[in-house]
């Protein structure tokens, strides 16, 4: 359901995680209107599906743009926020035993921009760019209450991580080639031109598993 660009740390670069991790990304993502799951995604189990009303371009408009600044988001309880020291999930999977007691607190978020790409029935596809920590299962939760006919996450995309762009990365293929050496000398070209050095010596020898 999710793809899109992944930023991989080697060696000592993986001391600059933190730096990465909170840089803001930009999303390609498509709700599915008319239907609530319990992870706000169409991999949740199906908990209320309703008709959609006579919806317009411009009231779905007007609500997908107010979402845009600065707004207290809850994230998903299907999700890797840590509560007490557990990510939220293993409540959620366990919901016989701790009931609807856990629950998330909301946190600040910063949406830059958000605007429809497309409406095809009950399909809305949308174009957000966010600060780190925003859910996107999230904004597509609230979009579909605002509308009044519910909403989940069917699929998304990541196209940036702050200056890093999905039109200049590599697919897995590429690496695998890269970790064998055979694709060395193309994968020097590419960091070149992001201005990113390439150790030499043996010990930092580029590997994957």
């Amino acid at each position: 359901m999710a793809s899109g660009l992944l930023i991989i740390l080697l060696n000592k670069a993986t001391k600059s995680s933190v730096y990465f991790q909170s840089m803001d990304k930009e999303y390609i993502a498509k709700l599915k209107l008319g239907i609530i799951t319990d992870t706000w995604d169409m991999e949740g189990k199906i908990i209320k599906q309703k008709k959609l009303k006579d919806l317009n371009l411009n009231e779905i408009s007007q609500v997908v743009s107010s979402f845009s600044g600065d707004f207290y988001q809850t994230p998903p309880i299907f999700s890797a926020k840590k509560i007490m020291g557990k990510p939220a999930y293993y409540y959620a999977r366990s919901k016989k035993k701790y009931g609807d007691d856990i629950k998330l607190k909301k946190e600040l978020v910063k949406i830059y921009e958000i605007n429809i790409i497309s409406l095809e029935e009950d399909l809305l596809t949308i174009k957000v760019i966010c600060s780190s920590g925003t859910y996107i299962r999230s904004i597509a939760y609230e979009i579909g209450k605002k509308l009044g006919c519910g909403g989940a996450l069917v699929e998304l995309t990541r196209e940036k991580i702050g200056s890093y762009d999905l039109k200049n990365s590599i697919d897995l293929e590429d690496l695998e080639l890269i970790a064998s050496g055979s694709g060395l000398s193309s994968y020097r070209g590419i960091i070149k031109a992001a201005d990113i050095k390439i150790p030499n010596n043996d010990k930092d020898k580029l590997r994957i598993n």
